[in-house]
């Protein structure tokens, strides 16, 4: 490894360190407090970071065409060597990070953040301006992952939502906040969310279309749009839709969903490790297993309880 250290008469000072693996980081810190941070990747990846003499930063990073599709095939994201960024709560403050990736598809990256919550999300800023929240962004540790088009521009921030219900010691704290901060849940008025009240048929239809990012606005009714894409995909067959849903109605649709977006189905639990495994439904059991064997389902004393009512928490 090598580090060369250049200070010029006007201030400034360059820092270039190439480490064994080939890897260079160029850090110029300028009088005016300002510093500029590029690395240039063995694997061709490469990033700018810049921090103004006021603390505002903004970065670029590029990917190359090679990566990208491998990373694509793989299915694994790509770490972008950049410093953390801080974490914000309004999108106005945040860093903007400008991703070039070469690839008609979104490619996931990996950007490394301070301190991440389960309402950390990922947001494009489009140029007209308009933001778009990446509900599939997944925060975890000090980084977040999110997949994006070629060439767009991302901050993140905190989007946790406060509801008057839902404490921090609760035990669906941490994933009301996730699907909440992603847009995915909304609350029910009033500053809360009612976590014990009964899911719907409806709901759960129009929280997956959501994920999927589709539109479900409009409509003669607030679910119409969701509930329609819901048929369409196989994953309800539209009736009842203000009915109350069941654990095992719960555990199908999701299964259902699953296999309609081409995810592995393949794990399967044991339902008779449960004292009323037996009372599954016929037409529920396959996918009730598979929850169960996924840990989406665990049952409460002993039981899986697959006709009470899904809580929206």
């Amino acid at each position: 490894s090598l580090t060369v250290v250049e200070t010029k008469s006007d201030g400034t000072v360059t820092t270039t360190a190439t480490d064994a693996a080939g890897n260079k980081t160029r850090t110029v810190d300028s009088p005016d407090g300002s510093t500029v941070t590029t690395v240039e990747r063995a694997d061709g990846v490469s990033t700018t970071a810049s921090i103004s003499a006021d603390g505002r930063m903004t970065a670029q990073a590029a990917i190359p065409g090679e990566v990208s599709a491998k990373a694509l095939s793989a299915g694994q994201a790509v770490d972008l060597p950049l410093p953390q960024l801080p974490l914000t709560r309004d999108t106005a403050s945040a860093p903007a990070v400008t991703v070039r990736t070469g690839s008609s598809q979104p490619i996931k990256v990996s950007i490394p953040v301070e301190r991440t919550t389960p309402g950390t999300v990922a947001v494009i800023v489009h140029a007209d301006g308009n933001e778009t929240v990446v509900k599939t962004s997944q925060a975890a540790g000090n980084s977040v992952t999110a997949a994006l088009p070629d060439g767009a521009t991302v901050k993140i921030v905190d989007n946790s939502k406060s509801f008057t219900d839902v404490p921090a010691a609760s035990w669906a704290a941490d994933a009301v906040a996730f699907a909440t901060a992603r847009e995915l849940f909304s609350g029910t008025g009033g500053g809360a969310f009612t976590p014990g009240g009964d899911m719907t048929r409806a709901m759960l239809a129009t929280v997956l279309a959501r994920y999927e990012g589709v539109d479900t606005s409009g409509g003669s009714s607030w679910y119409e749009a969701g509930m329609a894409w819901a048929v369409s995909q196989g994953i309800s067959d539209g009736t009842s839709p203000n009915a109350p849903i069941t654990r095992e109605q719960l555990a199908t649709m999701l299964y259902r969903y699953a296999a309609a977006a081409g995810q592995d189905t393949s794990a399967s639990g044991s339902l008779s490790a449960f004292s009323d495994g037996s009372s599954v439904s016929g037409y529920a059991r396959e996918a009730m297993a598979w929850a169960v064997g996924s840990g989406l389902i665990s049952g409460d004393g002993g039981a899986l309880n697959p006709a009470g009512s899904a809580t929206r928490a």
